[in-house]
C-alpha cells in the first residue's frame, strides 16, 4: 500500500481519508447532518470550532452591544477559555527577539516566504497580515503558529502586482490587515486548493483583481498596484475612525458589519491576542466601510449571535496546519471559515461573508 496516499471505506457509513501527510477530510454521510443537510466532519478540530461557536453561555461565547462608526458596526465577542502560551509577531519584534521573514532563496517565490523563529516561544501570525517589502508585498494566506526555534516556509499571496525587485531583505508587518473583501477572495480559493493539494495556496489572479478594485474605489494612486498604498494614502481617515473604537474588557473576538451586513469575524483564544491585533483588524474593517457604498442602519445583537452560531454549518475538512496544530475549513451557505486549532484550543477563527449574500443583521435571520 502506498504510505502517502491511501483510503479506507467502511460500510454503511463511508470514511474517506486521503494523503494523510497533506490533508484529510472526514465525511460521515449518513451519521450527522447540519441544519441544512450539509455533510459535517466530526471527531476532529472541526468539532472544537463548532462547539466554540454554537454553545450558549456560560460555556459558549457571548455577543455584546455593538460599537458604531459611520456605516461600520463592531459586535464584541466574549468567551471564557484558557489560551495557549505564545507571542505575536509584533511582540516578538518589540522584544527584539530573533524572528524574521525573508524571501525563499535569492530568486524568491511569489507564493512562498520563509519565517525563522529563534525565540523560546511560538509566534502567532494571522490570516490577512500584510508583509511589506522584500521583492513585493504579500499577505499571509492562513493563520500560523510558528514553533519555537524553527524555520518554516509559509504560504502567501502577492498584493503588489507591479513590482518584483527587492526593497528590503526582511519583511515588516503592515499597520493594517488587508480588507475583508480581499481576505474573502483569498479564503474561498485557498479552501478549494487546500482540499485538493493541502498547500494553502490561493488564486493569485483573484487576489490581484480584488486589490485593483479596492485601490480604484478608494481613489488611491499606486504605480506598483500595491494594496499598501491604501494604508499610506488613507491613513489619516482610517486612524480618525480607529480612535473611536476600543476593545471592551475581556473581549476576545469581533464581528464586523457594514451597512448592517456581516463582512468578517475574527475570534481568538484569549483577549490579550485580540488586543494585540486590534489596530490591524479594525483598520481593515474601516477600509472596507470606506470602500463600500452603504447606509447607516441599526443592528440586532440577536441576529449577530445567530449568524455566528451558524458559521459551523457546512462542508468541513481538517488539514495539518503550517507550523503547529490543525486547520479546520468550513464552507457554508454564504460564508467561508478557517480556524487554527492547537492542542484542542481554537487559537484563531476567521470567517468571511460572501458579498453577494443577502444576510442582514437588522433583523433576526440567518443565511
Amino acid at each position: 500500500m502506498n504510505p502517502i496516499l491511501w483510503s479506507i471505506t467502511l460500510r454503511p457509513q463511508p470514511l474517506e481519508i486521503c494523503c494523510w501527510r497533506i490533508c484529510y477530510a472526514v465525511r460521515l454521510k449518513n451519521a450527522i447532518r447540519g441544519k441544512e443537510g450539509l455533510e459535517m466532519a466530526t471527531g476532529s478540530a472541526v468539532d472544537v470550532v463548532r462547539a466554540c461557536l454554537e454553545h450558549e453561555p456560560p460555556e459558549g461565547l457571548r455577543v455584546g452591544p455593538p460599537q458604531i462608526a459611520g456605516t461600520l458596526t463592531l459586535f464584541p465577542i466574549f468567551r471564557d477559555a484558557t489560551g495557549l502560551d505564545y507571542i505575536t509577531l509584533a511582540e516578538a519584534k518589540e522584544a527584539q527577539r530573533s524572528v524574521e521573514i525573508t524571501e525563499l532563496g535569492p530568486l524568491g517565490n511569489v507564493s512562498r516566504l520563509v519565517v525563522k523563529n529563534a525565540g523560546a516561544l511560538p509566534v502567532l501570525i494571522i490570516d490577512g497580515d500584510l508583509l511589506l517589502g522584500l521583492k513585493q508585498d504579500r499577505v499571509l494566506n492562513t493563520t500560523i503558529l510558528v514553533p519555537a526555534r524553527s524555520t518554516l516556509e509559509i504560504p502567501v499571496s502577492c498584493v503588489e502586482a507591479g513590482r518584483w525587485h527587492a526593497r528590503s531583505t526582511t519583511a515588516r508587518r503592515g499597520d493594517f490587515s488587508v480588507s475583508p473583501g480581499v481576505r474573502a477572495a483569498k479564503l474561498k480559493s485557498m479552501i478549494r486548493r487546500t482540499r485538493a493539494s493541502g498547500k494553502f495556496d490561493s488564486d493569485q489572479h483573484a487576489i490581484w483583481k480584488e486589490v485593483h478594485k479596492y485601490v480604484g474605489s478608494l481613489g488611491v494612486a499606486s504605480e506598483t498596484k500595491a494594496y499598501s498604498d491604501i494604508e499610506r494614502q488613507r491613513r489619516s481617515q482610517i486612524e480618525q475612525r480607529l480612535a473611536q473604537l476600543k476593545p471592551a474588557d475581556g473581549q476576545s473576538g469581533v464581528l464586523a458589519a457594514v451597512g448592517g451586513r456581516p463582512v468578517s469575524l475574527d475570534l481568538f483564544d484569549k483577549a490579550s491576542t485580540l488586543s494585540r491585533f486590534w489596530q490591524g483588524l479594525i483598520g481593515s474593517y474601516i477600509t472596507e466601510s470606506l470602500a463600500t457604498a452603504a447606509s447607516e442602519v441599526s443592528v440586532d445583537v440577536e441576529a449577530a449571535t445567530e449568524w455566528i452560531r451558524g458559521l459551523g454549518s457546512g462542508e468541513a475538512s481538517v488539514h495539518p496546519a503550517v507550523g503547529m496544530g490543525e486547520a479546520a475549513l468550513i464552507t457554508g451557505a454564504g460564508h467561508d471559515l478557517s480556524a487554527l486549532v492547537v492542542d484542542g484550543v481554537p487559537v484563531h477563527i476567521a470567517a468571511q461573508h460572501e458579498k453577494r449574500g443577502s444576510m442582514s443583521l437588522t433583523h433576526a435571520a440567518v443565511d
